[in-house]
């Protein structure tokens, strides 16, 4: 109900004037409503993964401070052969980081082998030829590094089933600093009669380092970790041998066609 600010008589509704002093009633100004707030969806920050050339250049840079003797390459050689338990401890307290150990340690050493397969096969024996020896030489280099890659991803696999922590980046630390003393025994395999039995010392050496080196690097109990490191150097023997052959039914016919 209205009334007449000037004389106090009732309106009617929607009256522009008042029926009794004739007083012009002043329009009500609506307030238009707020326009509506368009709804938008939250947007996720998607965390900026690292450009392919500054990972290139990280993993080149680790390469050649190990080659030009910057990092603790060689000390890490002696310390794991000579002391492992305090040197797992040692590896225990360092980030992992699977560029650095791939570029400036694994692929360092896995030339070990593939040089001396070269040697082996170029200049002692003269059943091959030089051509043949150097693809021998890359497939040895590719699959030493295959190996290691696949070894730790099953080493992470395997890890609940030993009651063992899952992280692959702690599977890879053990896996190549285990795998040292088959890629130094392989310095013996020039000498004829001998590079068999280098072979056998390299992998009993290295379930030894994976029994030691499990509890600490992966947690595992002390009454598992003979049987997981058993069952780790199997799987590495078949996965070489597996690789190996699928490397033998894929290129060889072909690349050695004439070379021999």
């Amino acid at each position: 109900m209205k009334f007449c600010p000037q004389c106090g008589t009732e309106l009617i509704e929607g009256a522009k004037f008042c029926a009794s002093c004739g007083f012009q009633i002043p329009a009500q100004q609506q307030v238009p409503p707020p326009p509506p707030v368009a709804e938008t969806e939250p947007q996720l920050v998607k965390p900026q993964q690292e450009p392919i050339y500054e990972q290139a250049k990280e993993a080149t840079n680790a390469f050649k401070d190990a080659v030009t003797g910057k990092t603790n390459l060689v000390q890490r050689v002696i310390n794991i052969l000579a002391k492992p338990k305090e040197e797992w401890q040692v590896i225990a307290n360092e980030k992992p980081d699977v560029k650095k150990i791939l570029f400036g340690y694994v692929l360092i050493l896995a030339l070990i082998p593939a040089i001396i397969n070269f040697l082996s096969l170029s200049l002692i024996s003269s059943l091959y030829s030089f051509n043949y020896a150097i693809i021998q030489a890359v497939i040895s280099f590719i699959l030493t590094v295959a190996t290691v890659y696949l070894t730790a991803y099953i080493v992470d696999l395997l890890a609940p089933s030993f009651e063992s922590e899952k992280n692959f980046e702690r599977s890879f630390q053990l896996v190549s600093y285990s795998y040292t003393p088959g890629w130094i025994a392989s310095l013996l395999g020039i000498i004829p009669g001998i590079n068999i039995l280098a072979v056998f010392a390299g992998f009993a050496y290295t379930v030894y380092l994976l029994i030691v080196g499990l509890p600490v690097l992966k947690k595992t109990p002390q009454d598992k970790s003979t049987g997981y490191a058993i069952l780790l150097v199997v799987i590495m023997l078949i996965l070489y041998f597996l690789i190996r052959a699928i490397f033998a039914l894929l290129f060889l016919k072909t690349i050695f066609r004439g070379l021999i």
